[in-house]
């Protein structure tokens, strides 16, 4: 089977051989600047892992970068554009009204985007799903104006700016449905599609549901009936009972796949969502052992399933996670991190997990 019929089949609820498997990860610094090059380091790491959908990884900043954001040229591979914010776009409520909707002919970043996409496309000619990231239109919002670790700035600005915000998320609406299409057009089977679910859980339901869940479902209507895998990526949270009580706010999006931190403690674990929606799953793998902070950034705290210097203890932590997801998600699965997750020299641990699962159900089979 190629990678799109097993997906396809996952999406079916159909019963495979091995479960479908998807991580993403590194963030491609250098190689972002340049389409052929970023395409070529996304195909190298799809030749090596054989991923069953490909998140494609371009710059955190590319959006807000178009319409003049200030970031810091990357003088080498582990500058990561979203840490690295020289100017932020909006830094009063005024700037919100100075923004116009861009077309991809307007920005230059769009372009070696949307070209970098159509590349990895024709080279895997649909026997690989090709994801693009872009971020729902109030997470992006917030990469505006202070970022990841600053959520307050723009919930404040949401309280007491409202008419504002609201003009800024309409342009960023118009934007993200021009390039989506771009990237339709360019062959991508669906989207990865960002939500900051601490940031929403601040905003609250009222204004997640005004804001947040209409606004996703705006930007995929118009490539709702062209594309067949759109995944919503509920990233990070509070490491709260909140994660778990807010999860549901999720559920009736109109994508095909949910994807997020189930293994916390605090999460929705996967037989619990099971009982609420009939979506594909995609996780099972501990990424990281707590939501994103700017401790784990500077490497005072970290790890995740794949991190013990025991290849014994890895194989077997994976193994309960994936019987885990396999006994909570049924059929309609994907194994893998609730995040970004890259781990290439424990990666072969996991394929070997997974050709045991498929050596059993083909023995059961018999």
């Amino acid at each position: 089977m190629t990678h799109t019929q097993r997906l396809k089949a996952a999406v079916a609820g159909e019963h495979l051989d091995r479960p479908c498997a998807a991580f993403w990860g590194p963030h491609l610094n250098l190689e972002e600047l340049n389409a052929r090059d970023l395409a070529f380091a996304m195909i190298a790491n799809q030749e090596a892992y054989q991923w069953d959908f490909m998140k494609f990884d371009f710059s955190g900043m590319y959006f807000p970068e178009a319409f003049g954001q200030k970031i810091t040229f990357p003088e080498h591979e582990h500058m990561q554009a979203w840490l690295n914010v020289d100017e932020w776009r909006i830094n009063h409520a005024k700037d919100w009204l100075t923004l116009r909707p861009l077309e991809v002919k307007d920005s230059k970043i769009f372009q070696l985007n949307v070209e970098a996409v159509k590349r990895v496309c024709d080279h895997y000619q649909g026997d690989v799903p090709v994801l693009p990231t872009v971020f729902s239109p109030v997470s992006m919002a917030g990469e505006f104006v202070a970022g990841y670790f600053d959520q307050d700035k723009l919930v404040k600005m949401f309280e007491y700016d409202t008419k504002e915000v609201e003009y800024g998320l309409q342009v960023i609406e118009e934007t993200l449905i021009n390039l989506m299409e771009a990237y339709v057009d360019a062959g991508a089977a669906g989207f990865f599609i960002g939500m900051q679910h601490g940031l929403n859980q601040k905003l609250g339901y009222e204004k997640f549901m005004k804001y947040e869940f209409a606004g996703t479902s705006r930007i995929i209507e118009p490539i709702k009936d062209k594309t067949w895998f759109n995944m919503a990526h509920i990233c990070n949270g509070s490491n709260t009972p909140a994660d778990r009580e807010t999860m549901e706010w999720n559920f009736d999006l109109p994508v095909t796949a949910l994807n997020y931190g189930d293994t916390w403690p605090h999460s929705m674990h996967f037989e619990e969502a099971r009982k609420k929606t009939d979506k594909v799953l995609v996780g099972g793998i501990m990424h990281c052992r707590q939501p994103l902070d700017r401790r784990m950034m500077n490497g005072l705290v970290g790890g995740n399933d794949f991190s013990d210097p025991f290849r014994h203890v890895v194989k077997k932590q994976l193994r309960k996670r994936v019987d885990e997801a396999i006994a909570g998600a049924g059929n309609k699965l994907v194994i893998a991190g609730g995040c970004g997750c890259y781990e290439p020299h424990r990666f072969p641990v996991l394929d070997e997990v997974l050709e045991e699962v498929a050596a059993e159900r083909a023995a059961a089979r018999k």
